[in-house]
């Protein structure tokens, strides 16, 4: 990733990328997947941090409160907070579900991201992040191009795999993932309409094919057992206790 262009910088350099043909596709393909899970998480409060798309619909979500978190203002976008990436004005596990839209790609520390939604998620609540795949046609045009091109392929590209490993590590589940939009990074709109055959039927698609990918995951809840029934329970090794050398009843046999 390009660390001399400023955050800000690749966060409009990205929205700007999203108003391309290639960018649009992505953006209507990445939407429909993010409404077909917004059904299935479940809460009280809902938080989006800086999505690079012109209009993020939350209409199908079932948690009533809304928040969009955004690094600056922009005309025609809908912001509810202000707030950097990787650090966020909310109090410690009061969000009961986070979205990520390629958040992890433009920061430069991607797992300081992680430890904040992990701190600002609730036990169970839900982490849907939605990145680029660097393990297909999209990432050999961003190896290629990432010095030349500007955004996404500036980016870091995070492979689904290591995502996994770095939720896990941080005592998240991986619940669902789904690999999106099965044509090669082409900016011609005839040519992309053309290669629609390439998108699967199914939803579970080709990771070499497709050039985004969206994954969800939940916080783990972690269960402490009181110390104080753990050695109520503990079986004794001697049935008798057994007095210990600084106490002054033990006869000395000369």
């Amino acid at each position: 990733m390009n660390t001399l262009i400023s955050l800000p910088g690749r966060v409009t350099s990205l929205r700007n990328w999203y108003q391309r043909p290639l960018g649009r596709l992505l953006a209507d393909v990445e939407l429909q997947a993010l409404a077909g899970q917004l059904p299935r998480l479940f809460g009280y409060h809902l938080m989006v941090i800086d999505p690079p798309w012109e209009d993020c619909s939350l209409a199908d979500s079932r948690i009533p409160h809304h928040v969009v978190q955004r690094i600056g203002t922009a005309a025609g976008m809908e912001t509810g907070v202000i707030g950097h990436t990787d650090q966020w004005p909310v109090m410690t596990d009061t969000v009961d579900a986070i979205i990520l839209p390629h958040t992890l790609e433009i920061t430069a520390d991607p797992h300081q991201v992680l430890r904040e939604a992990d701190r600002s998620l609730i036990p169970d609540g839900y982490l849907v992040i939605i990145g680029f795949n660097p393990r297909s046609l999209w990432g050999l045009r961003r190896w290629f191009s990432r010095r030349s091109a500007g955004m996404p392929w500036q980016s870091r590209f995070l492979s689904v795999s290591r995502l996994k490993d770095w939720l896990s590590l941080l005592g998240f589940d991986t619940l669902h993932c789904r690999y999106l939009l099965h044509r090669p990074p082409a900016n011609n709109q005839r040519m992309l309409e053309r290669l629609k055959f390439l998108e699967p039927g199914n939803e579970q698609g080709r990771m070499l094919l497709a050039g985004a990918y969206i994954l969800v995951a939940q916080k783990r809840t972690v269960i402490m057992t009181p110390l104080k029934s753990v050695r109520s329970t503990r079986r004794r090794l001697f049935p008798v206790g057994i007095p210990s050398s600084s106490q002054r009843n033990i006869r000395r046999v000369s």
